[in-house]
């Protein structure tokens, strides 16, 4: 059961009326409803900082994946001069209103409208994949993990690393869970296939102005391995600061 927030009475009788009226479908509101539970949106400090340290890493251009795009606050805060060399931008968004602005905002992207784990993209295809991906505690449908048993935000790295070329990067904003949960399992399997090359813990309030909330994040930076390795790195195993 959720609360509703206060300061929103506005927005939320207009929403209502876009249903009355049916601008929007009843389903759709619930979907919208739903979404806010896991979508924090990023405040454009946090994604050029990202994209800072795509730069320092030798990002010089190719094929981007935002698999949980939202809006596409991530095309837009790419720096021009980066964005040229941009070959695509492929965007993956559940919601299906969100996905008609990301749609009309950024014409050139390919925007598909559906959950990540349906999204016909081929393996290896991608340079970088960028963004900040749902947290939760539930879990995501698929069969080629499913045995895994991944929480939301594990699931997109699993998936997304699959998805980058080998020396490809992943750079996502995930919950804290993913590197300080007890059971290493997400991690090891992290470390098989790319190395950490950085991570940041972010303060709690940096999205209590963009999305209202007072969440624990990181921003993991990963390089896809060519190949397995069961070397496993300090950063798989919690330790006591």
């Amino acid at each position: 059961e959720m609360t509703a927030k206060t300061g929103w009475e506005k927005e939320f009788e207009e929403l209502r009326q876009l249903v009355t009226d049916g601008v929007i479908s009843e389903e759709e509101y619930k979907a919208m409803s739903a979404s806010t539970k896991n979508a924090h949106y990023t405040s454009l400090e946090v994604i050029r900082a990202m994209y800072d340290g795509l730069a320092r890493l030798g990002y010089t251009g190719g094929r981007m994946l935002e698999p949980s795009a939202g809006v596409g606050n991530f095309v837009g805060g790419m720096p021009t001069e980066m964005s040229r060399n941009v070959r695509s931008w492929t965007m993956v968004e559940l919601d299906r209103i969100t996905g008609q602005i990301a749609k009309y905002l950024y014409p050139n992207a390919d925007v598909r409208i559906q959950g990540f784990e349906t999204a016909n993209i081929p393996d290896g295809y991608m340079d970088v994949a960028i963004g900040n991906v749902p947290f939760g505690t539930f879990k995501v449908l698929d069969k080629k993990y499913d045995r895994y048993n991944f929480l939301i935000h594990d699931y997109f790295f699993a998936r997304a690393l699959d998805k980058v070329r080998p020396g490809g990067v992943v750079a996502f904003i995930t919950s804290k869970g993913t590197m300080d949960k007890e059971n290493p399992s997400v991690r090891k399997y992290i470390a098989q296939r790319a190395d950490l090359l950085g991570a940041i813990r972010l303060p709690n309030d940096t999205f209590k102005a963009a999305a209202g909330t007072e969440v624990t994040s990181d921003i993991l930076f990963l390089q896809k391995r060519s190949g397995m390795t069961d070397l496993e790195p300090d950063w798989v195993h919690l330790d006591t600061d």
